[in-house]
């Protein structure tokens, strides 16, 4: 069921419209409340489709005050979090330029998927045969040149 996001909650499981990047960003400011260490966001969608939008949204809902570029050309960028009183790292990975889990075997991906940190990754479906089980995956559909569709699903 698609509906227009009000933006008042994160409805897991269902689709939401957003009409322009910042509505984007607000519906990644309200999912980042509910992020905890251990969660993992799979970001998947087509070349343009709002995923590093998303991510800044994503940052800026747990409290990170840096602007947040994606790491296409170095894979992955770390920041240090303090969420709730607890440190974590907080990992933002654009595993765009690969083709495979070969392709980021030096990326350490199995040592990052800890309660200790929040990891985000655009282009999931690259290494999705190695993604953990439990994680919220989000797919973004273009609409439009300004409006997407975007679906988050938690998996457990």
């Amino acid at each position: 069921m698609e509906a227009k996001a009000t933006f008042n909650q994160v409805r897991l499981g269902n689709e939401v419209k957003s009409n322009s990047p910042r509505e984007t960003q607000q519906l990644a400011e309200k999912l980042a409340k509910t992020l905890k260490g251990g969660d993992v966001v799979a970001l998947f969608g087509d070349l343009g489709a709002g995923k590093t939008v998303f991510v800044q949204g994503l940052a800026k809902g747990l409290g990170l005050k840096r602007k947040i570029t994606s790491p296409t050309f170095v894979f992955m960028r770390s920041y240090p979090l303090n969420r709730r009183g607890e440190k974590l790292a907080f990992y933002h990975l654009d595993l765009y330029r690969g083709q495979n889990y070969q392709d980021f075997q030096s990326l350490g991906l199995s040592e990052i998927f800890t309660k200790d940190a929040i990891v985000v990754l655009e282009w999931a479906d690259r290494i999705k045969e190695i993604l953990p089980k439990k994680r919220i995956d989000v797919t973004f559909e273009n609409l439009n040149e300004k409006a997407r569709k975007i679906k988050i699903d938690r998996r457990v």
